[in-house]
């Protein structure tokens, strides 16, 4: 570990059906410090669900969780694009850790050295999470996440714009979307995919869904809102900028899915963008808000 890590907590939530048999599942992480919050759960909860009870409480409770963190520090960028302010503290962990002790738990507090929120989460969560589900490698695509997001933290103009972990909608129909670039409308979206994969049929089915909804962008605009679904979000044009974000695949088998993913996003006009080459993205934003000025 690099000479500049620092000590950062961790709790797991923990889905527990039957506190008397003891049985539980790990579905997610919260780590940080004075005022620096990561977050990262499962791709869902089916695993979870097999140990019985209502596995839709668990998502509901994450959420939550998810919600206040998200709501918190996205109104502190808002008001201060250029500072980390301390608002959600250690002792609202502790705090939510002593009041939920039956079907979602959160462990104690455990240490870990990372060199931001965003590594430990990522450390805590492939120590202590086993996410069966997903075949995408989630090292990867996290790697290509945080590029991007430092990519965009260069441009100081930028940030204030800059949306993550949104939900794009269209009626009942929604999509998560990684980074989302706005002011009045939203003008740019970006996905990451990481194609370095054993098995390509849960990214696949990850790529259909969300192309489906993109079509329905395409067709019928939507809004974009945070996932703890607060206020009336922002409108989505027809013709917003979305680009793909792909990590390079290393099989046989994530070649032809990269392939058969290129066909369903050149049919709908998104840009396909080589990781290597997610700064072209940071400027393109730019361009596009300098536009939106003019």
């Amino acid at each position: 570990m690099r000479g500049d890590s620092m000590r950062y907590d961790y709790w797991v939530i923990r889905y527990v059906p039957d506190p008397v048999r003891g049985e539980f599942v790990n579905v997610g992480v919260i780590a940080g410090r004075d005022g620096q919050w990561a977050y990262r759960r499962v791709n869902n909860l089916r695993r979870a669900s097999r140990l019985g009870g209502t596995a839709s409480y668990t998502d509901s409770f994450l959420r939550r969780i998810e919600g206040v963190i998200e709501a918190r520090l996205g109104a502190v960028e808002e008001l201060f694009p250029d500072e980390s302010v301390p608002t959600f503290e250690r002792g609202d962990i502790e705090d939510l850790r002593v009041r939920m002790n039956n079907l979602v738990q959160l462990s104690e507090a455990r240490p870990v050295l990372a060199r931001s929120a965003e590594e430990a989460a990522d450390l805590a969560f492939e120590l202590m999470i086993v996410d069966s589900e997903a075949d995408v490698n989630h090292r990867t695509r996290t790697r290509v996440v945080h590029r991007l997001k430092d990519a965009f933290a260069l441009r100081p103009e930028l940030v204030r714009h800059v949306a993550r972990f949104q939900v794009a909608a269209v009626g009942s129909q929604e999509t998560r979307i990684d980074f989302a670039v706005k002011d009045g409308v939203v003008h740019q979206m970006s996905q990451v995919w990481a194609f370095d994969v054993k098995d390509t049929r849960t990214l696949q089915t990850q790529i259909q869904a969300w192309n489906y909804l993109l079509g329905l962008l395409r067709q019928d605009g939507g809004r974009l809102t945070p996932r703890n679904r607060s206020g009336d979000g922002v409108e989505i044009p027809t013709g917003v900028e979305i680009n793909a974000v792909f990590a390079e695949p290393n099989t046989a088998a994530g070649e032809e899915q990269f392939e058969i993913a290129q066909d369903g996003w050149q049919r709908l006009g998104v840009d396909v963008v080589p990781a290597t080459e997610s700064d072209s993205i940071v400027d393109e934003a730019e361009r596009l808000l300098q536009n939106s000025a003019s």
